[in-house]
């Protein structure tokens, strides 16, 4: 039985026969999308299905006048072969009929095109959002802990997928079933022993139909799936490219894409090969069908029971239907790949968050600053343990600079601060009030996080400041960035703070971009300020200039620092010496050295 979960890094799926259970938790999905996110277009969709009809009522018109023109040319071959003189005039209502049938269907279709697709694409919007909200609302650990391409591709592929199934039912079934009931009806009334021969044989297609449906279902999600794991190795790859150049990694990332192209186009290959049956399957059959019918007109008329136009009349009926039919049974394959990706999208959606506040939770508005860690401890959803019992506590006001090794803990004591997690055991408190008691949103506002991947966003370089405090004016933000240090290298900029920083502030260098994260910072004017590395990527120059802002900035606020440098570490107030997942040690810069414990050591290491 296949089964697929969530994991940190990767997605894991094992492919085998489909369940009926989970065959019908994705014919849920789809009924599901549709009920939230495209009935509330129904007025587009009725349109759609009025021009469907119509469409159909135009193309049904073809037989009928088809029936008329055979008529009158057997008439005429009957006159002229009594020697009567026969008119023509049916000659020129055919084809006037047939001039006006063809504007009419060509009209309504494009009516019917227009409006279904503008009802599917106001549905997507929907879907799209629903799911970009669910992992913006979502847990942190969620975000962090999966590649980013497997998400990309649910809002690329997964849309498409869901696209294209809409489109096909709106624009397909309504207009095909009105063809073919239409058909049938005519082919009843006309003659009901040749209708019941079509009515018998092209049924005989479902089943295969269905099986190859199925099929295509369920290689579908597993296609669906491995486009987001290639997603993410391209995105890991254009991100990593100094890297590549740097060790001569060239071949080695371009076999793995290779890979991951093979594989992706060998999944796509087995859904179209079994998509590709659907339309042979009903060909066979089809011919089957008009192969009898033929057969039986032939006889019919030879007897005199049956006319020239009744021939043509059913000839033109089959040639109308059959490739209906076959867009009927194309619907069944294209639905399946919909449903997948609809359950997909359902995953996102409906995985409810760990991290979430809890009932009735109290907003934190006025904060003095105090912070306290009681007791932490903390394991990553990995299982790798990050805090063993972590106790420090840092008082309003106050710089405290948090050091250590690497994989000390310290960047998950900042997560856990601002409810990006939950400890496993202990309390974290903002002014004596677990964190765990309050919004997380209030909690935020008074904190100013800047961290060593000063994360800009595609904007210009103002925007992305004014995003430390929504709706401040542009002298608020010049002023922040004088703080951090940033306005001089700003206003030499194309454009000064108009110029777009690019994606991830790729048009900013390392410092710049970590000044300008700094000027948001102070333009939020929270009372807790939290520098993760914030001076890493400046010279000494411009970390002197910082420091000396960070410090007037600083006054009267609570600012935790997690730093290496020397000079950032022993201006604090105090320090917090970390050791797997513990404080160590606590003091300040000239207790600690003289105390010659880990703090010291890890100094020495530094000057040597």
């Amino acid at each position: 039985m296949p089964t697929s979960c969530w994991t940190p890094r990767r997605v894991i799926t094992i492919t085998s026969e489909t369940s009926p259970a989970l065959k019908e938790k994705a014919q849920r999905s789809l009924l599901r999308l549709f009920k939230a996110h495209f009935w509330p277009q129904k007025k587009w969709f009725i349109g759609g299905t009025l021009m469907a009809i119509l469409t159909a009522a135009f193309s049904i018109g073809y037989v009928a006048v088809l029936d008329y023109v055979g008529n009158g040319l057997q008439r005429d071959i009957e006159q002229k072969a009594a020697g009567t003189a026969a008119p023509i005039d049916w000659i020129w209502a055919g084809i006037a009929a047939i001039v006006l049938l063809t504007i009419g269907r060509a009209v309504s279709m494009y009516a019917m095109n227009l409006l279904n697709n503008t009802g599917v694409q106001r549905g997507l919007v929907g879907v799209q959002s629903v799911q970009y909200d669910a992992l913006t609302d979502g847990d942190f650990a969620r975000i962090s802990g999966d590649a980013s391409g497997g998400f990309v591709a649910r809002f690329i592929n997964d849309v498409v997928a869901i696209r294209e199934a809409m489109l096909r039912f709106a624009n397909n079934f309504p207009k095909s079933s009105a063809t073919v009931i239409g058909v049938l009806a005519w082919l009843f009334w006309k003659d009901w022993q040749l209708a019941l021969i079509i009515t018998v044989v092209y049924p005989l297609a479902l089943g295969p139909v269905v099986s190859l449906g199925n099929s295509v279902r369920k290689r579908s999600k597993r296609a669906q799936q491995q486009t987001g794991e290639v997603t993410s190795l391209l995105t890991e790859g254009f991100q990593s490219a100094r890297v590549v150049k740097a060790y001569g990694l060239e071949g080695w990332q371009k076999a793995r894409a290779a890979k991951g192209f093979t594989e992706r186009s060998q999944l796509f290959l087995k859904v179209l090969t079994k998509r590709a049956g659907v339309d042979p399957v009903l060909e066979v059959f089809g011919g089957f069908a008009l192969a009898a019918l033929l057969g039986f007109v032939a006889w019919r008329i030879a007897q005199g029971e049956s006319t020239l136009g009744d021939f043509l009349g059913f000839i033109a009926a089959v040639g109308i239907a059959a490739p209906e039919v076959r867009a009927l049974g194309a619907i069944g394959a294209v639905a399946q790949e919909g449903a997948a990706a609809a359950d997909r999208v359902f995953e996102i959606v409906d995985q409810r968050a760990q991290v979430a506040d809890k009932p009735g939770a109290k907003q934190l508005d006025t904060v003095r600053g105090e912070i306290e860690f009681r007791d932490v401890q903390f394991a990553y959803p990995d299982g790798t343990q990050a805090l063993k019992g972590l106790s420090f506590t840092a008082r309003p006001g106050e710089t405290v600079a948090i050091v250590g090794a690497s994989g000390a803990g310290k960047s998950t004591v900042f997560n856990l601060l601002m409810r990006l997690y939950d400890p496993s055991s202990g309390a974290v408190a903002v002014d004596q009030q677990d964190v765990r008691e309050v919004t997380g949103a209030s909690l935020r506002m008074q904190m100013a996080l800047v961290a060593q991947d000063a994360a800009l966003f595609d904007d210009t370089i103002a925007s992305n400041i004014a995003l430390g405090r929504m709706g401040a004016s542009r002298d608020e933000v010049e002023a922040a960035a004088r703080a951090a240090n940033a306005h001089d290298f700003i206003s030499m900029l194309p454009g000064g703070y108009d110029a777009p920083a690019g994606e991830m502030g790729r048009n900013l260098s390392g410092g710049q971009r970590q000044r300008v994260a700094l000027a948001r910072a102070i333009l939020r004017g929270a009372p807790v300020l939290l520098l993760d590395e914030a001076t890493s990527a400046l010279d000494a120059e411009s970390e002197a200039k910082v420091q000396g802002a960070l410090a007037e900035f600083g006054k009267g606020r609570t600012v935790l620092i997690i730093a290496h440098r020397l000079s950032t570490v022993r201006a604090a107030d105090r320090i917090v010496v970390m050791e797997d997942g513990r404080a160590v040690e606590e003091g300040t810069h000239e207790s600690l050295m003289t105390a010659g414990g880990t703090y010291r050591r890890l100094v020495e290491l530094q000057l040597s």
